[in-house]
């Protein structure tokens, strides 16, 4: 389950794939945008940071970085 529950497998989707993100996920949204991988992870990090300053109710625990 990977990239979202803490386990540390990136590539299991804990025979879940309708809900938890893979690496397979990333890869998959990169080649639909023409992005690397890199950027495509870059972006969802930028995209985290603004939701989270626009949007701080909805990340009660977690700071703005």
């Amino acid at each position: 389950m990977c990239l979202n529950c803490g386990c540390m497998r990136a590539h299991d989707d804990m025979g879940r794939p309708d809900v938890n993100i893979t690496y397979e996920s990333v890869v998959r949204a990169a080649e639909a945008n023409n992005r690397s991988i890199a950027k495509t992870i870059e972006t969802i990090m930028k995209t985290v940071d603004k939701d989270r300053a626009e949007h701080p109710d909805e990340y009660p625990d977690q700071p703005a970085r």
